[in-house]
């Protein structure tokens, strides 16, 4: 039995006294994702806020449970047993070795490191954090943390929208490096404002009843946020993993009202969309993103079939995509440190270990995650998966730090 000396409000003690609530830190962390953004190095290493933050809550969790450290996901104080598990040990295992060999084999061990520590390492550490320190009541403040940090990246990007910074195409894309990488993070929280409005009404809330309409305001900034990345990628995603989760909620397409409004309002976005450069571009598709796209999947594709076994090596992409260069035409777009796609850059960036640690892992996920009772944070975690593997099929939309850690979130589902 994992034996907490945190109080049932989750506060923390030091000698007895409380210095801090390791519960608001794990919320604090969600909330402040973006801040990977502010870069540092201590000691020559590169490191960020975010990954402090992180450090910062290891250390006064083993400062708290000194004596359970290394118990990942034991029998708990809630009765759940670690034996269902253990199965994911093996995919890790599996990833992490896929991602070293593929480093020692091709070089470029500093990008290769940092990426394993920032994008693996430190996102999983966080959520072995948070199931240990909240109490399964608590994972879905997890979420409303998330969606709390979207609406703030969506009233500053507003911000950017209003004066004007916005990309040479006219999409916004806030602090982040891309529009895309905006619309990735905004997502999620799209996603649990239909998960919770669609939610039977005795059901956990994200938000309290009485703020019905603060969650309508925020919910308006967010979407509003997220059309103007015009990043149809994730419109479409989006929709699509709400109307997969839709079906296995009712399990009936007919009579069912969000599928019928989800489609309403994927047409009604097309349609504005009609007159649009980005949209006159993909109908032209020989200087399309579309067709950008296609070259980077051909060239993606060439390396994996001379690179099968160890992959590329996690930060080589860049540099392998400007060697490869000779077997096309000119490309279209030149800066591209990913493959545009989930899959092919698990392959290349961990080898064939990395990529069937990455397959096994989903398969064990939605193995697991199908048998768990009905439940707000079920249904959450579900359809931002979903999101993810469909949004992953044209984006890379895991190697990035904030990503990496909303990806592994949905595995606190198990804690429930």
């Amino acid at each position: 039995m994992l034996k907490s000396k945190m109080s049932a409000k989750g506060g923390s003690a030091f000698g007895g006294k409380k210095i801090f609530n390791m519960e608001n830190l794990i919320y604090l962390t969600v909330i402040f994702l973006p801040a990977y953004l502010i870069r540092f190095k201590i000691f020559g290493i590169p490191t960020n806020i975010l990954e402090m933050l992180i450090l910062f809550i290891f250390i006064g969790w083993i400062i708290n449970f000194k004596k359970d450290a290394i118990n990942y996901l034991p029998a708990s104080r809630h009765g759940a047993s670690a034996i269902g598990y253990k199965k994911y040990i093996i995919p890790i295992f599996f990833i992490f070795l896929g991602l070293a060999i593929s480093t020692l084999a091709n070089g470029g061990y500093a990008a290769g490191l940092g990426i394993i520590k920032s994008w693996f390492f430190f996102p999983m550490l966080f959520v072995f954090l948070a199931s240990q320190i909240l109490d399964k009541e608590k994972i879905i403040n997890v979420y409303k943390s998330l969606y709390l940090s979207a609406f703030l990246v969506s009233l500053i990007s507003l911000g950017y929208l209003f004066s004007g910074h916005i990309t040479y195409d006219g999409r916004l894309q806030g602090f982040f490096n891309s529009p895309n990488y905006l619309a990735m993070y905004l997502a999620p929280a799209l996603i649990m404002l239909v998960q919770v409005q669609s939610f039977p009404s005795k059901a956990d809330q994200l938000m309290a009843e009485k703020l019905k309409v603060l969650i309508l305001l925020s919910g308006s900034i967010i979407l509003i946020t997220f059309y103007f990345t015009y990043s149809y990628a994730a419109w479409i995603s989006v929709i699509l993993s709400l109307i997969m989760v839709s079906i296995i909620k009712n399990k009936a397409l007919v009579k069912n009202k969000t599928i019928i409004i989800l489609v309403l309002l994927a047409a009604s976005l097309f349609i504005i969309q009609l007159n649009s450069e980005k949209l006159i571009n993909l109908k032209n598709y020989n200087r399309s993103s579309l067709e950008s796209r296609i070259i980077i999947w051909k060239s993606a594709e060439k390396m994996l079939e001379n690179n099968w076994v160890f992959g590329i090596g996690p930060g080589n992409f860049q540099e392998k995509y400007l060697e490869y260069q000779k077997y096309y035409p000119p490309y279209l777009e030149w800066a591209v440190p990913h493959p545009h796609n989930l899959y092919l850059a698990f392959w290349l960036y961990g080898g064939v270990l990395g990529f069937l640690g990455f397959i096994f892992l989903l398969g064990f996920w939605l193995e697991d995650i199908i048998k768990k009772s009905d439940s707000i944070v079920k249904f959450i975690a579900f359809s931002i998966m979903f999101y993810i593997l469909i949004h992953g099929a044209i984006d890379t939309n895991y190697f990035k730090n904030d990503l990496a850690i909303i990806f592994w979130l949905n595995f606190l589902i198990f804690k429930i």
